[in-house]
């Protein structure tokens, strides 16, 4: 074959990938989703296989989800057929359709309410450029789609239609949306693209670096202007994971890649598939939990430091493990899409500065303390209380004001005297709470 836009697929696996944040108890987030006809995802904790494959941190967190940290995994299958806008004659105003099929979602859920949606999209066409086109347009928030015949904009049908109302992206209607802050204004995509037939190793690598850049087919092959120079072509190449002789992986920052021939198969729950779909998809999602917290955590570190240092620790003792399985694949898996995420340099930054945080919370608390104790032994060495008392009781006969009146009054000055007290001692709390205070006026 010839042309490479020519180029055929037989079967695939094309997921975007997003992240979104609720309030309350996980109980509650689960019960307002399976209300929306979501089902909990089953599987029998004697399952040998399950058992023989993942460690037990990796295998309770998405397999048997026995610990307070587990996940809670929710499906259901959509089968709705929407319109992608992908191409617009500025001229005529005429606009390229492509039709999709968004098929089934996996909610992944966590009791720290960051939480993780998956969707899976298929296309009719075989062409390896219309799956191009597919991947483009589905990951950006801003897609304009169609449904039964009315407009929307792609993140506000996936807001409505996937996660019951709940909001991922700011704009004039509402007010800001946390998660958007971090969440950037493109999904992630996890895809495996399985070819008609077998193609050289270089044409495949070439291909390997347009579909995993998301960028015109041909690309890397041709002399365009936006073609990769050798070198950035071979730096990015470092990453690719390249085991067996039919497939090759490419695990970037906002994507995860695999192309080969042989790699899948017709029926979606063979073990092909499944390996795919269930077993290393789960891979690319823990990665990305490790990664999107650290951005919370890094977000959140100004409002509440003490907090964020003790969620962190117990976060990582719970999530950052070193190995997941006893296959090597997974591992090798695991390990370089880490590294793709900068999740290792990330982790030690961070760590770094919950130190210095500590160490200087801990010299402010210290200094804190020698001043309180300074001013508690000034009025210990006072011999005797009681000229104090006899004095305000003098005060309060003079005041003319009736004893409990008075002692109300007394009682309200020596609260409002003792605010800069708290706000000395507990600075931290006393920024949050006047933070909180900023939002809830202003909203």
């Amino acid at each position: 074959m010839n042309n490479i836009l020519d180029f055929k697929v037989s079967n695939s696996i094309i997921r975007i990938i997003g992240v979104f944040e609720t309030t309350g108890r996980l109980q509650i987030t689960v019960k307002n989703f399976k209300d929306s006809n979501y089902k909990e995802e089953e599987i029998d904790t004697n399952n040998s296989f399950i058992k023989n494959y993942w460690y037990p941190e990796f295998r309770d967190i998405y397999f048997f989800k026995s610990e307070e940290t587990s996940s809670t995994i929710l499906k259901k299958t959509l089968n709705k057929e929407i319109s992608l806008v992908v191409r617009t004659n500025y001229e005529t105003k005429e606009k390229e359709w492509l039709n999709a099929i968004v098929g089934d979602v996996e909610l992944f859920l966590f009791p720290n309410n960051l939480h993780f949606f998956s969707i899976e999209l298929t296309i009719d066409s075989k062409l390896l450029s219309s799956y191009s086109d597919l991947m483009f347009f589905s990951r950006n928030f801003n897609t304009e789609i169609i449904e039964d015949g009315k407009d929307f904009k792609w993140v506000n049908w996936i807001e409505n239609q996937v996660l019951a109302g709940i909001k991922i992206s700011t704009d004039l209607t509402t007010k800001k949306v946390k998660v958007d802050e971090y969440s950037g204004s493109k999904f992630k995509l996890f895809t495996v693209i399985d070819l008609e037939e077998e193609i050289d190793h270089k044409k495949r690598l070439e291909l390997l670096y347009d579909v995993g850049c998301v960028s015109k087919i041909g690309t890397a092959g041709g002399n365009e202007t936006y073609s990769p120079s050798n070198d950035y072509f071979d730096e990015l190449m470092k990453n690719k994971i390249s085991v067996f002789n039919n497939y090759d992986i490419l695990p970037l920052f906002d994507t995860f890649t695999v192309l080969g021939k042989g790699i899948l198969d017709g029926d979606k729950q063979s073990f092909h598939s499944t390996t795919w779909s269930q077993l290393y998809f789960r891979i690319f999602i823990h990665n990305l939990v490790i990664k999107f917290n650290l951005f919370r955590f890094n977000s959140e570190m100004i409002d509440d430091s003490v907090k964020v240092r003790d969620q962190f620790e117990a976060f990582l003792n719970a999530y950052n493990v070193s190995h997941i399985s006893y296959n090597f694949l997974p591992n090798l898996i695991y390990q370089e899409h880490r590294k793709t995420l900068d999740i290792e340099p990330e982790l030690k930054k961070f760590q770094d500065r919950i130190n210095r945080i500590s160490q200087a919370i801990q010299e402010q608390k210290q200094s804190r303390s020698n001043l309180l104790l300074g001013v508690v032994g000034l009025f210990t060495s006072i011999s005797s209380v009681g000229p104090i008392l006899s004095g305000v009781n003098n005060f309060q006969q003079k005041s003319g004001l009736n004893q409990i009146v008075f002692f109300l009054l007394l009682t309200l000055v020596i609260l409002i005297s003792a605010i800069p007290l708290f706000i000395f001692m507990f600075p931290d709390k006393a920024k949050k709470i006047n933070r909180k205070w900023k939002q809830t006026k202003n909203s």
